[in-house]
């Protein structure tokens, strides 16, 4: 690794902005500009992150060494057809979306994506949790061998997605973190409906021992419940209870036990 290697970052996003504090806490690597369509969102964010130069898009300067463009997925082309003249053409290209390939980057040969597996809602739990962070990261042979310093030096934990996998991959990152939410969502609902105190004493621990369980155990071997035990009167008085409660959601209820039925039947294989 090349000591002071210079990271660029356009866009001034909570990803961008754990991901290179973190990283400049090494000394093999500083930032050198920060670029953002509104001067005053760039200087925030280089106080923040405590170094760099805010620019806009409008002013002159050179990218070399690490460009990150740290925009919305709908806009990364843009911004980098925006910036592309302005990119040393021996500069390393990437971005964090989960979703996009880093062959968005058409022309770029030294390009990646870097996507950590986190929650960003907090930045200040997301700085604490960054450093136990496990990456998905893909790109062209010059752009992975860099993708994989960085992580190493972050957390040293991440996989390689494989060309044409990027979708799947985000698909079961949303549905594993984001449907989560949905479904707290739900018994909190039904904690209120029905005048249950102490919510967030019980619910949150419960998911929080059942990641565990996952962790430890892996994936079919943690159900529990009473599709599990084959309860079935349980399993349908609460489903009547489930679509009383949730008009408008109650199919979801019927689909997850159809779910849970197969996978304790996969187990009991």
């Amino acid at each position: 690794m090349v000591v002071c290697v210079v990271i660029n970052i356009a866009g001034t996003s909570k990803v961008a902005l754990v991901f290179c504090k973190t990283l400049i806490e090494d000394n093999d690597f500083s930032i050198g500009y920060v670029i953002s369509r509104s001067k005053e969102r760039a200087f925030s964010f280089v106080q923040k992150l405590g170094a760099g130069t805010p620019v806009n898009y409008e002013d002159e300067f050179a990218l070399k060494d690490i460009v990150f463009i740290a925009v919305p997925d709908s806009i990364i082309r843009y911004i980098y057809q925006q910036l592309k003249s302005k990119i040393d053409v021996d500069a390393l290209i990437y971005h964090f979306s989960g979703f996009l390939s880093s062959e968005i980057f058409e022309g770029a040969t030294g390009r990646g994506s870097i996507h950590p597996n986190l929650a960003f809602a907090d930045e200040e739990v997301a700085f604490k949790m960054i450093k136990s962070c496990c990456f998905g990261i893909e790109g062209s042979e010059k752009g992975l061998s860099l993708a994989r310093d960085m992580v190493k030096k972050i957390s040293g934990c991440w996989i390689e997605i494989p060309q044409g996998a990027k979708g799947a991959y985000h698909l079961a990152a949303v549905m594993a973190s984001n449907f989560t939410v949905g479904l707290a969502y739900l018994a909190k609902k039904i904690y209120e409906l029905h005048r249950i105190d102490g919510f967030e004493k019980i619910i949150p621990q419960l998911m929080l021992n059942t990641v565990e369980n996952i962790s430890r155990l892996g994936v079919e071997d943690s159900l529990t419940g009473p599709v599990a035990r084959g309860d079935w009167a349980v399993v349908e008085a609460e489903g009547v209870l489930f679509e009383k409660s949730f008009q408008k959601y109650r199919e979801i209820y019927g689909t997850f036990v159809d779910l849970l039925r197969d996978i304790s039947r996969g187990v009991r294989r």
